[in-house]
């Protein structure tokens, strides 16, 4: 699948699965004629991303939103979110990626919370992967 933001395009391509993981995904940007991976934040490790959207601030900049979480299962509480700028740089982070225990975990999405309000950005409708 892929999403088009302002002359750039996020691309989230399934790799193929090995036996008994979980499948991995892989988040190109294509802009200029170039194109080149985009890494997973450090503290993603072990999750993959899932979905994409294209938003704009206030005044008019575009942004990507990329989720992370599991494929192709998913779980109750991983839904993590980044904002990237349209060149496929990561503007938050997710440090720790997990809050609280036990059945109150839920995923620190604070940042990326906060960020997008200070832009004027409402949270959008994500695209999934389809698996």
């Amino acid at each position: 699948m892929h999403k088009e933001c302002a002359g750039a395009r996020l691309h989230l391509t399934a790799l193929p699965a090995q036996d008994g993981q979980a499948t991995q995904t892989r988040l190109e940007i294509e802009k200029d004629g170039q194109r080149r991976t985009v890494d997973a934040p450090a503290e993603m490790s072990g999750y993959t991303a899932v979905g994409l959207a294209c938003v704009e601030d206030a005044q008019g900049t575009p942004y990507f939103v990329v989720q992370y979480g599991e494929l192709p299962y998913g779980c109750a509480f991983c839904e993590w979110f980044y904002l990237y700028d349209a060149n496929g740089k990561q503007l938050t982070h997710s440090n720790p990626p997990v809050r609280g225990e036990g059945e109150a975990q839920s995923p620190n999405n604070d940042e990326y919370s906060q960020l997008i309000a200070k832009l004027g950005i409402k949270h959008p409708e994500v695209d999934d992967i389809e698996d």
